[in-house]
């Protein structure tokens, strides 16, 4: 027999579409996953966000895929290649992206460097060699100039930490709105000039 008494809330009461997730503080909170796609030099100079997913998933498993699939419907072409973090590390994104001509440039997961039993598909057998390289290895220290810095920016100076809108279409058109500002703040003076 199930005891009668409060349970904690598995959704928003305010957010319906919003999902609790563990945030950085170690706390749960109710919360969207935004995922930045920035394009950007590792010399410096401006930084510009040339795609975006906004989800209700607590983890970036399906990320690389339907990020990469963004960039391409804004911009005409896929990217050459893609930086990420461990937690967009699924075969089946490092597949998808194979599949496209794009090279995954994603963290190898702790997990994922000792082989496992079975026999992974090539693309993932080439992915974690490419991984091992001096160029991989460079590229994954300029990620945190380039997505990090935005990730900071888009919080911290506009706001984006936290929503004064409920819903995932309206959480949306804020992430798009504040994609528009920081890129405008990235190339105003170069607009201007």
């Amino acid at each position: 027999m199930r005891k009668m008494g409060r349970e904690k809330p598995r959704a928003s009461t305010t957010d319906a579409d919003a999902r609790v997730m563990k945030m950085p503080d170690g706390g749960f909170r109710p919360a969207y996953n935004v995922q930045f796609a920035v394009a950007g030099s590792d010399f410096g100079g401006p930084r510009t966000i040339v795609g975006l997913r906004v989800t209700q998933e607590g983890n970036d498993d399906s990320g690389l895929e339907a990020v990469t699939d963004d960039v391409q419907e804004r911009t005409g072409q896929y990217p050459e290649a893609v930086l990420a973090d461990g937690g967009f590390a699924s075969h089946e994104g490092i597949e998808a992206l194979s599949e496209r001509g794009v090279r995954p440039v994603v963290v190898v997961p702790e997990g994922e460097k000792k082989p496992r039993v079975c026999v992974p598909s090539a693309p993932v057998a080439a992915w974690r060699a490419d991984m091992k390289s001096a160029d991989a290895q460079a590229q994954v220290r300029m990620r945190a100039s380039l997505v990090e810095l935005t990730n900071a920016q888009t919080k911290g100076r506009l706001g984006l930490g936290h929503l004064l809108v409920r819903g995932l279409g309206k959480v949306t058109c804020v992430v798009l709105l504040t994609a528009i500002a920081a890129n405008l703040l990235q190339h105003g003076a170069a607009l201007l000039g």
